[in-house]
């Protein structure tokens, strides 16, 4: 899996560079699983999606919130993540192929070559998440 990204997290315009990952988040009844796009040029999320389940289908669902209803661009784009399942199979590259974006995969057990994406974790998770736990699934997607 090539690293097209290379820890090289300026972008000079939009959709050039993106990061994604899937993190946990607790709520008071249990937890769920949290997919976010973030472009690097201006660290906007592009997509998130909540879901009980780190499955494909929770990437998938993030991945046509951004390709399928917003994308606007001819440009090249690269789309980096770590080299979990999601990531890795032929599907989602596919799916990233039809438009133009260049997939980019950590080396393995490198957090550092994805930190733009663990840093929103981490920001998310001690400013909001841990302060005012959710009562339910239902209350993190408000």
């Amino acid at each position: 899996m090539p690293n097209a990204l290379a820890q090289n997290f300026v972008a000079t315009r939009p959709n050039e560079k993106l990061v994604t990952d899937v993190s946990y988040i607790y709520h008071k009844s249990g937890r769920c699983f949290l997919s976010v796009i973030k472009d690097l040029y201006d660290n906007s999320i592009l997509a998130y999606t909540i879901s009980r389940f780190n499955d494909n289908k929770l990437v998938f669902d993030n991945l046509d919130l951004v390709f399928d209803t917003q994308w606007k661009t001819e440009l090249p784009c690269i789309l980096h993540s770590d080299q979990g399942f999601q990531y890795t199979n032929r599907t989602y590259i596919k799916k990233l192929y039809r438009h133009n974006v260049m997939t980019s995969h950590s080396r393995k057990g490198n957090c550092y070559d994805n930190a733009p994406c663990e840093n929103f974790f981490s920001h998310l998770k001690s400013e909001s998440l841990e302060l005012h736990v959710p009562e339910n699934e239902q209350a993190l997607l408000k």
